[in-house]
């Protein structure tokens, strides 16, 4: 069963009039009436608040596929909008639409809506729990994100799914062979076999056979760095120890920006399962953990910028200078390097060509699938 079936009173929950009391201290404006049919915020859509009903009901559907919609829920008073995205200010993958008779909601950006959480402790528990849900369940649904067509078993399609998966972004890969709708497509843009695979993102632009900085760029999840800006602190590495950083930097009131070339979690965020962490007796998958800790960060106000490579580091003047990909530059009063491990590879000619292709040097469930059997 899906999460949406069994969790549902989690991921949509209603608030008492007490707590709808409570969260108006935190709204980040007036509250706004919406005709029927009123697009209170569409997908792509950069900086949506999570809306609060107090009155009316707001439709809200996700893509299907590439050219459909799918209903995920009617939003009801005391009822909220948003998904993990929201804390963070990126663009939605959900659409709003105000229902038959109009609405009535209260907005919380993105910088209110993180002090909702931690001014309000029993409300910011419920409201990060339903965002987390909701991720997950667009997650599952595979259609609602970034959509990837191409053949499923080449390296620069694995890649890219790869670098979504562990970035917690909700996707989906036609097979251009036999998806008739990616195959129309691919020959309506004339896109060749070398440009493949194409990249359609939720916000609606077309990427030939992209890097994971172009899509990211695409996705509008890595923020803008304004070079002039003193941070507090910067972490170099998102594995669990930058990650970490962030959160208990963060929550203590600095400012943090972290950057990692690659993806989320480091080498633990693909690990299938990992024993040995402080406080999981249990056991967690490096993606969950990762994940975790991410929402954690973002909860506090950390930026997160994925993928950024810190090329070099600069200490001229009072300050560190990290000189990044992308012509960035960022100031910080202290620097904490958390890059990792790198490893030696076996000196075997023409090993890189097959990397991706046959050679792995860690296997993760989309290798998994392309075994099976």
């Amino acid at each position: 069963m899906s999460t949406i079936e069994t969790r549902e009173s989690q991921m949509f929950p209603v608030l008492t009039p007490q707590q709808v009391d409570s969260a108006r201290r935190f709204a980040s404006g007036p509250a706004r009436n919406f005709a029927a049919g009123d697009m209170l915020y569409d997908i792509g859509s950069r900086g949506v608040p999570a809306w609060l009903v107090l009155a009316g009901t707001v439709d809200v559907a996700r893509r299907d596929g590439l050219s459909r919609e799918a209903r995920i829920t009617t939003h009801r008073p005391g009822q909220f909008s948003g998904e993990v995205n929201q804390l963070a200010g990126r663009p939605s993958i959900a659409a709003g639409r105000a229902g038959p008779d109009g609405c009535t909601a209260l907005p919380f950006d993105a910088a209110h809506l993180r002090a909702l959480m931690i001014g309000s402790a029993d409300l910011g528990e419920i409201v990060m729990r339903a965002l987390i849900l909701r991720r997950v369940s667009l997650i599952e649904e595979g259609g609602a994100g970034t959509i990837i067509i191409g053949l499923p078993d080449s390296p620069d399609v694995l890649r890219l799914q790869n670098f979504l998966n562990r970035s917690g972004l909700p996707n989906l890969v036609l097979d251009v062979r036999s998806d008739e709708e990616g195959r129309d497509l691919v020959e309506r843009t004339g896109v060749a076999p070398d440009d493949l695979p194409l990249v359609v993102c939720p916000s609606g632009p077309l990427l030939r056979r992209p890097s994971d900085e172009d899509l990211a760029a695409c996705l509008g999840v890595v923020p803008d760095i304004d070079p002039d800006k003193l941070f507090d602190v910067a972490v170099v590495g998102a594995g669990p120890a930058g990650l970490a950083t962030a959160v208990y930097a963060a929550s203590e009131g600095l400012s943090v920006l972290v950057l990692d070339a690659r993806a989320l979690g480091g080498q633990a965020g693909a690990s299938a399962r990992i024993e040995n962490y402080l406080g999981f007796p249990t056991g967690i998958s490096g993606q969950a953990l990762a994940g975790r800790a991410f929402n954690q960060a973002l909860k506090f106000g950390a930026e997160i910028a994925i993928p950024v490579a810190v090329e070099r580091m600069v200490c001229e003047g009072p300050y560190p200078v990290l000189f990044c990909g992308g012509a960035r530059r960022v100031r910080a009063r202290t620097v904490v390097i958390a890059s990792g491990a790198r490893y030696r590879r076996p000196d075997v000619p023409h090993l890189n060509e097959l990397e991706g292709a046959g050679i792995s040097y860690w296997v993760s469930a989309i290798e998994a699938k392309l075994c099976a059997g």
